[in-house]
């Protein structure tokens, strides 16, 4: 009987679990990102004008980009626009954030449903000195390719809490239970909940 609640308990704990949702997991990988970034504009400065270039038409890149400029917004930034005042360029290309469900599986014998999560963020970046008139003669002060995932597992019942649906690359379709999640764990329960009354009676009998 005692191990009857100890698996109830188990089970529990495990549903009270707090999760982080996809797009939170978006946004840790892209301010880690930023990181060589912000250490190149630091030694720069705040007092130059720094053109950013990227495609507002791909959702990823708009967002990576918003993230962007919410992390440095005390920098005097000229968006897809040209001017004479601009001392720097930044270019972000082939950005990429996806969110995939690889696969459904039960945690422990209670049952509890659970789907691995992975969260990927890439894209590259170059920031380049534009005090020279000359485009060829333009040096390139930093070049990133950056290119993270983070994994981990959450409840399946949690899902509609974890997505934005703002956001298309915050949420993937579900992959396929296999017939082990579908029938086995079920019986499992079934199994040790008939035995644990059972055990309660015959003690309670003697």
């Amino acid at each position: 009987l005692c191990i009857f609640y100890f698996l109830i308990l188990r089970g529990i704990s495990f549903s009270q679990d707090n999760f982080d949702s996809n797009i939170s997991i978006v946004n840790k990988l892209a301010d880690e990102s930023f990181l060589s970034l912000g250490n190149k504009l630091t030694v720069l400065g705040k007092d130059k004008f720094y053109k950013v270039e990227f495609d507002p038409n791909v959702q990823s890149g708009a967002y990576i980009f918003e993230r962007f400029r919410t992390k440095f917004y005390d920098y005097k930034l000229i968006i897809n626009e040209n001017s004479d005042s601009i001392a720097y360029v930044i270019v972000f290309k082939d950005p990429l954030v996806t969110t995939k469900y690889k696969k459904i599986f039960t945690d422990n014998v209670l049952g509890v449903k659970k789907i691995e999560r992975e969260i990927r963020v890439s894209y590259e970046l170059e920031l380049t000195d534009y005090s020279s008139s000359d485009a060829d003669s333009l040096q390139p002060l930093l070049k990133q390719n950056f290119n993270k995932k983070s994994k981990d597992n959450i409840d399946l019942d949690k899902l509609g809490y974890i997505e934005d649906k703002r956001y298309k690359f915050s949420s993937s379709d579900l992959p396929e239970e296999n017939t082990l999640n579908q029938i086995l764990f079920p019986a499992i329960i079934i199994t040790v909940s008939a035995a644990a009354i059972i055990l309660f009676f015959t003690i309670r009998s003697k």
